[in-house]
């Protein structure tokens, strides 16, 4: 067992993300087998559980520090969010995700009867003392750098959820419409709280255009109105209307 945890570590550490498939293959055991492994190195903080597949400690952390996302571009993030603000109702059930838009999005919510479903410990610090929002936080795994909950118990709760619209944000949007994150553990949880949203809202900047990151996200195609401060190109605002995005300035 201890043999089978270092040659698991060992390839995990150098190819930096490897499913369980693979794993189970390569070591010639099952794949439950090679699961509870997965989950006793997670336990022991020695990497990161995302579905189907490990993620190493040393390279999965490649985002910016929200302090950092917190300052840069506030301006402008603060009147996207401004504007996804219309589109809240009383009673409404919110996911944010742990961007800094979202943060600015919690810091405008209005004090009405509403909830909100989020992995972030500033967005949940923003809400405090909005004594007429129910605030629900995902808990799991639990990363310094972005003050935020991450990995399968996240994921868990977000599974049995049900959202109304989801704010979300990314660090890049390129031409082809691909949707751009910087490391696998924001990705994943993004991906299981856009599973459960009617309506998904992508709040971006002008800065995130035209660019790529390590992690493909998802496609503009499944996100409702895209939120900017100026108009893309004409090739991103053409896919927008081939795929009803509605973009909203």
């Amino acid at each position: 067992m201890q043999k089978r945890d270092q040659l698991i570590l060992q390839y995990v550490n150098q190819k930096g993300k490897v499913s369980v498939a693979e794993l189970s293959e390569m070591l010639s055991v099952a794949v439950e087998t090679i699961r509870r492994d997965l989950t006793a190195l997670e336990n022991k903080g020695l990497l990161h559980r995302i579905h189907g597949a490990a993620v190493t400690c040393k390279t999965n952390d490649l985002g910016s520090s929200f302090q950092y996302r917190q300052k840069n571009n506030a301006d402008a993030k603060k009147a996207i969010a401004q504007n996804a603000l219309e589109y809240l109702f009383e009673g409404a059930i919110v996911g944010l995700d742990a961007s800094s838009t979202s943060w600015h999005f919690a810091q405008m919510l209005p004090d009405i009867p509403c909830t909100v479903v989020t992995n972030s410990m500033h967005n949940i610090t923003a809400l405090t003392n909005k004594s007429n929002i129910t605030t629900i936080a995902t808990g799991g795994m639990y990363s310094v750098k972005y003050d935020a909950f991450y990995g399968p118990l996240s994921e868990q709760l977000l599974k049995r959820l049900h959202i109304d619209f989801g704010i979300f944000s990314c660090n890049g949007i390129d031409n082809e419409g691909n949707i751009w994150e910087s490391n696998e553990l924001n990705a994943s949880v993004k991906r299981k709280m856009m599973d459960v949203c009617d309506k998904k809202f992508l709040l971006a900047d002008t800065s995130k255009l035209q660019r790529k990151n390590l992690i493909k996200l998802a496609e503009l195609a499944q996100i409702d109105i895209l939120f900017i401060d100026q108009f893309p190109s004409e090739d991103l605002q053409r896919y927008c209307q081939e795929h009803n995005v509605l973009i909203t300035v």
